[in-house]
């Protein structure tokens, strides 16, 4: 391969690319280049997931249910990302490389694998190669500012079309000319180290690129970039082309930055299933037009989880035209970021929003905010900018894992989307009982739930191929070849449609010797996972149970996953021991693997280390099925990682470790321990260099640090570190640390250090605080107090609007407090909202309450932002008793007033809190002072209709009874406007109150009972002597004009049939009650004012006119009707009679009518 390169070394990276490209096409036979062609299209995203399923499509045949396509994921997202950049960037023929690149590539993997028994080592080198693979977001931003980053690029990708070249070559030999041809491995290991070598660079140009962009350097190198006159607009093109992809970089990653691949590609390696697929459910709903639901129920371990990722490949293998878009997310119990709403909402639109090529408008819209914490937000940005007519799957794994409030947070958001959009759900749930399963069918619409079988038929092809592939890697022995059938028959009948049962069965037959002991386990086999999980632990840590327990135990309260060498560096800490002993760091972090049995996995992809199933660490930490692990609990758990954490933190030599590999010679003989285990870093690499010592006893000139560059590959001179541990401690020492052990003084001592080195690290993040309480509980308040006084540094350290104290408080945490109390903290000191006491309060805390009164310097009577004092807040809507308790310190103000002026006792009497009221004159409180509006507690409690309160205050002789508000309402007015029968009835006996008060525009109760057509109130107020019946408003209204004018005619008999009601009484225009109703057509009000013998039918008002003029200007012609001479008798007749019809409209304003002018008008 060198040689060829060699060959043309006048050609550029990207010409060379080209080359290769044509070379690898024109090798291709003339149906094999048809096939090539066809995949030239530029690549998706949804592509890259395509084609690794297409790649388990094609092996399923051989390997059964072994799957290898996502071991390909990494490295085609590369390639997908160089294609989409060709076509987004460079365009015209450099484009159709790009999308070459991608269809070679295509071609091969499809290729190799339908006639390769290679593939599973294959698969192993590309899963290599995708590690380092160039897959940063930032690249399309820096691609046009950067001659090298273009380079590397093409150089990358010449070795890409080579390796794949290779590969083509090979599958078309015979299948013995394969087997030969892969003896040699040197071939393969060239492409990779090449691969490598240009990733590594890649990585470096972009690190340098952007550190220049966020130094200011921008203008620089784009001036770096010319171009001849005729190319200058192309480089503008390209430079707003990059400022989009900048701008949608940002946007994406406002709603997620979350890795949500990862978990779905280590789920689907565990196999394929086409279970899916026999279900008729699923076909219905995969074809639905419109947003439906689907939801798999299963028992624990019965590969809910394995059958999600199969759909989500399923779904992505769409052959349709317009292919729908996929977006999934499985919930990982091991990372609670991935448990949260927020996450997994954000996750699921920035995998849709990534198709789109602008989302300019979601960044008008303020996407790019740093509010990226609200659901509401994240939602409502998203369907702002996704398309409501294009049809969407959302496929979600593993929502049992959140809890109910995220559950219910996540079920409202798809209930939204689905309305909004054509989005089809896929989610699965235990079919333990729980209430998510009836809560979501009840809010997504169209659901359809389908039970996984107990008898799943996918489970024996499950157990034979897993057998299968034991029997291949020599990790299952057998003597008899018939035991295999034994074991095959024995794992089916168990299961019970559990595949996490069989597949640890089968890890557990592997470690047994004889055929006995297998017989043996197999007629014992365990009944359920609990009981499995049980022997497993039992057997696997007998040879050492303390190793086995520590390892679970960081496993398991890990924030997040670690890897082999976190793993390794973690157990190596002795808690409390802070000098750093390389010598006693743990060899091999297999061995402490091997003490958990096959309840840990290491990832192959991302060397992390995980329990098997999320129902491990439900075992042993909170039980399952009534069963549990008792060796150890969670908070043993958090306390073993937190003393860890800190110890590790304690070392005090990551300050001096940081630095480039230098090559200065070193004499075996006198090289430290401590610098040969730091140069390091891997078990391997120490065996290599052991190796290599013992060969050169005999070579007195051996240059030791030669050799330890050439085993570490350390000549690019990149920085390194000996301590993998440190970047998790560093990161998660702040939620670690208040787990730590409060009654070992040398663990103190090195929290108290971590805490005092870090101040200024210190987050604002309430979770961290939440973990105090534990620290409470367990006697280690020094370190809540340390916490406190180190967040003093810092302003607002928990929260903007809060104190650590305040945030204690709203939590209910009362262990906190005393801790915060004790540490100086001031019981009386206000967040920009609440002070103390008033939080407690609010929050109906009877026994927070009862702690702060008891603090020393306590002052009962602050007030928080509105000046709500406790006694206000607790008055307005809280336990009496809490009332009760602060009156009876004896300190409290019940006058205070808050910003609007209320009191407690204006706040109990609005609310009718009798008893609270009650409380409150016996304590002093004054009851006719008013708020902002004027109005007192009498008024408040008419208002809002507590009668009972109403009675309590009238009868207290202290109360003004007459007091007014700033409209000029009194309480019976207030009881007049609520409607209240009884209590005006009880108002109106008092003799004190003024039955004729009026409001601020002169009206009376009276008037207004009248013209709130409240008929029962005018006959109750009109019976009482002492109402003045003919009083007016400002405006010379009577209670009677009033009623006229809005046409109330109950009220008006009312009052028409009282005597001593001005009939006739006129207003500032002149007008009377019959002039009203007859201008507004209000004909029964009309008939029952003519009917009456004292009302005048000819006063006028001030523009001269009569009721009879006003109707008829008003073309109220039937109204006009009941005024005319010859009918006036007739008012009095049934409603129902009609007068005969009369043209009136011909005839003098006042002639008396003769009857031989009668007309019909019906005629006209």
């Amino acid at each position: 391969m060198s040689k060829a390169l060699v060959k043309a070394p006048k050609l550029s990276p990207h010409d060379r690319l080209k080359q290769a490209v044509s070379e690898f096409e024109a090798s291709l036979s003339s149906v094999q280049r048809s096939q090539f062609n066809k995949g030239k299209a530029p690549p998706t995203p949804s592509d890259v997931m395509k084609l690794s399923e297409e790649v388990d499509v094609h092996l399923s045949q051989k390997f059964g249910g072994r799957c290898f396509g996502p071991r390909f994921t990494n490295f085609l997202q590369g390639v997908q990302q160089f294609a989409a950049l060709g076509d987004i960037l460079i365009g015209g023929s450099q484009n159709l490389i790009a999308c070459g690149v991608w269809s070679l590539v295509r071609f091969t993997l499809l290729s190799f694998v339908s006639v390769s028994n290679h593939v599973d080592k294959l698969s192993s080198i590309f899963m290599d190669i995708g590690r380092s693979a160039p897959r940063h977001q930032a690249i399309a931003e820096l691609y046009p500012r950067s001659t090298k980053l273009q380079e590397f690029l093409s150089e990358y990708f010449v070795v890409v079309v080579r390796l794949c070249h290779y590969l083509c070559k090979l599958g078309q030999k015979s299948t013995f000319g394969q087997i030969t041809s892969s003896l040699n491995q040197t071939t393969l290991m060239g492409f990779q180290t090449d691969l490598e070598k240009w990733a590594s660079s890649i990585r470096e140009e972009m690190r340098l690129r952007e550190a220049q962009e966020n130094s200011g350097f921008r203008e620089e190198s784009r001036s770096m970039f010319k171009f001849v006159t005729e190319e200058q607009k192309l480089a503008k093109h390209r430079r707003i082309l990059a400022a989009k992809a900048a701008t949608k970089n940002k946007v994406l990653d406002f709603f997620s930055t979350y890795d949500y691949e990862t978990a779905q590609k280590q789920i689907r390696k565990a196999g394929n299933t086409s279970l899916h697929k026999r279900h008729v459910q699923y076909q219905e709903w995969k074809d639905s037009p419109d947003s439906c639901t689907l939801i798999f129920t299963g028992k624990l371990g019965s590969g809910k989880s394995v059958l999600l990722a199969n759909i989500v490949g399923d779904l992505n293998l769409s052959t349709a035209k317009e292919p729908p878009l996929v977006a999934y997310f499985f919930c990982r119990h091991d990372i609670q970021e991935s448990l949260q709403a927020r996450t997994i909402l954000g996750s699921l639109a920035r995998q849709l929003l990534r198709t789109l090529s602008d989302l300019e408008i979601i960044s008008e819209n303020g996407g790019n905010s740093h509010i990226a914490n609200s659901t509401d937000r994240i939602l409502e940005s998203f369907l702002k900018g996704y398309s409501p007519s294009q049809m969407t799957y959302f496929v979600i794994d593993g929502l049992d894992e959140c809890d109910e409030t995220e559950r219910r947070i996540l079920v409202d958001a798809f209930q939204k989307i689905q309305k909004k959009v054509k989005a089809l759900f896929c989610i699965s749930l235990r079919i333990e009982p729980n209430k998510s399963l009836s809560f979501i069918t009840e809010q997504l619409l169209a659901t359809r739930v389908v039970p996984l079988p107990e008898k799943n038929p996918d489970i024996d092809a499950f157990i034979e191929a897993d057998l299968n592939r034991c029997l291949e890697r020599e990790l299952l022995t057998i003597g008899d070849p018939t035991l295999i059938i034994d074991i095959q028959d024995a794992l089916v009948a168990g299961s019970q449609g559990m595949f996490l049962w069989a597949a640890l069965q089968i890890q557990s037959l592997c470690s047994m010797r004889t055929d006995h002991a297998i017989r043996k386990a197999l007629a014992d086999l365990p009944k359920d996972i609990s009981q499995t999980f049980a022997r497993i632990l039992e057997k696997s840590g007998s040879s050492d149970p303390l190793l086995q327990a520590k390892t679970l135990q960081v496993v398991l309260a890990a924030e997040r996953p670690l890897t082999t060498e976190e793993l390794r560096e973690a157990l190596s800490v002795i808690p409390g021991d802070a000098d750093w002993d390389p010598s006693k760091m743990l060899n091999d972090v297999y061995s402490a693997l091997t003490c958990c049995g096959c309840l840990l996995t290491v990832d192959e992809e991302e060397s992390t280390v995980r329990a098997v199933h999320h129902s491990v660490k439900q075992y042993i930490l909170h039980g399952l099925d009534d069963a549990k692990h008792t060796s150890f609990s969670i908070d043993d758990a958090q306390r073993m990682l937190a003393d860890i954490v800190v110890t590790y933190l304690g070392y005090g030599v990551f300050e001096t470790q940081l630095s480039r590999v230098n090559n200065r010679p070193i004499i075996p003989q006198s090289a430290p321990s401590s610098i040969l285990q730091s140069a390091m870093g891997s078990s391997s690499t120490a065996r290599h260099l052991a190796m290599k010592l013992l060969a050169s006893r005999k070579q007195p000139a051996f240059d030791l640090s030669k050799t330890i560059a050439e085993v570490r590959g350390s000549s690019n001179c990149q920085l390194e570190t000996a301590f993998k541990f440190y970047a998790y401690a560093k990161t998660y020492w702040q939620k670690h640390i208040c787990y730590v052990s409060g009654h070992q003084s040398s663990i103190s001592k090195l929290a108290a250090k971590a805490i005092q080195s870090r101040t200024t690290e210190i987050e604002k993040d309430l979770a961290s605080l939440i973990a105090c309480g534990w620290a409470a509980e367990h006697g280690n308040m020094k370190l809540v107090e340390l916490l406190f006084q180190a967040s003093q540094h810092k302003v607002d350290v928990f929260n903007d609007s809060s104190t650590p104290l305040l945030w204690a408080i709203c939590l209910g945490r009362k262990d906190i407090v005393k801790a915060l109390l004790s540490a100086g903290a001031d019981v009386n000191k206000r967040g920009l909202f609440d002070a103390p006491l008033g939080a407690a309060v609010e929050r109906n805390d009877m026994k927070m309450v009862e702690l702060l009164l008891k603090s020393e310097g306590i002052d009962v009577n602050a007030q928080n932002e509105n000046a709500d004092s406790a006694i206000i807040i607790a008055a307005r809507d809280k336990d009496q008793a809490i009332v009760e308790l602060l009156l009876d310190t004896g300190k409290v103000d019940p006058n205070l007033q808050s910003k609007s002026g209320e009191t407690a006792l204006t706040y109990a009497a609005g609310k009718g809190r009798l008893g609270t009221v009650k409380l409150l004159l016996a304590h002093g409180s004054d009851p006719n002072l008013k708020n902002d509006i004027k109005e007192t507690a009498l008024m408040k409690a008419a208002k809002y209709g507590y009668v009972k309160v109403v009675t309590l205050l009238v009868n207290n002789s202290n109360v003004d009874l007459n007091a007014k508000d700033v409209s000029g309402e009194t309480a019976l007015i207030k009881a007049v406007i609520h409607g209240s029968i009884e209590m005006i009835e009880l108002l109106v006996k008092n003799k004190d109150v003024d039955l004729n008060a009026r409001n601020v525009i002169g009206q009376t109760a009276l008037m207004i009972a009248a013209e709130s057509r409240q008929a029962k109130m005018v006959e109750l107020l009109v019976n009482h002597k002492d109402v003045h019946l003919n009083a007016k408003s400002l405006y010379g209204q009577t209670a009677l004009m009033s009623a006229a004018a809005l046409g109330y005619k109950e009220v008006v008999r009312l009052l028409v049939n009282n005597k001593d009601v001005d009939l006739n009484a006129q207003d500032s225009t002149g007008q009377t009650a019959l002039m009203s109703a007859a201008a507004l057509g209000f004909e029964g009000v009309v008939r029952l004012l003519v009917n009456n013998k004292d009302v005048d039918l000819h006063v006028k008002n001030s523009k001269g006119k009569t009721a009879r003029m006003l109707a008829k200007s008003k073309n109220h012609k039937k109204t006009a009707r009941w005024l005319e001479p010859p009918f006036l008798n007739m008012a009095s007749l049934p409603q129902e009679v009609e007068p005969p019809l009369l043209n009136i409209d011909s005839l003098p304003q006042e002639v008396e009518v003769p009857p031989e002018v009668l007309v019909d008008f019906e005629t006209e």
